[in-house]
């Protein structure tokens, strides 16, 4: 006979609120896909890097800088959705949604002062 494990309510919040600080690891790939549309997009159109004076086209900065974002938007998502179902299980953890907002939220801020003031 095999044996079956019953998974507690508070077990499974405290699975939960270890999988919301794991989702917090989401920023690396979201910097490297960050990383390499601001590189690779410019190259793959045939145009110099993003910073170089000549030539590159105002939808190109502008599609880059609204992918950014929303790839930086994606990992403060997914923290609070776990968060919320840890919380309702009883084992809220309470700063990590705030600072992964607060990067999401300086990442914008920096990509869109390089934009305007660049």
């Amino acid at each position: 006979m095999t044996e079956r494990r019953i998974i507690t309510t508070n077990r499974a919040g405290v699975i939960w609120s270890g999988i919301t600080w794991a989702c917090v690891l989401l920023f690396l790939p979201a910097g490297l896909a960050s990383m390499a549309m601001q590189t690779l997009l410019p190259a793959n159109l045939g145009y110099p890097q993003l910073d170089a004076p000549s030539g590159v086209p105002v939808w190109l900065n502008r599609t880059v800088l609204v992918l950014d974002i929303l790839v930086f938007v994606i990992p403060p998502l997914v923290v609070t959705l776990a968060n919320k179902k840890a919380k309702r299980l009883g084992h809220r953890v309470k700063g990590v949604v705030a600072g992964s907002w607060a990067v999401a939220g300086l990442v914008a801020a920096i990509a869109l002062m390089l934009w305007f003031f660049g």
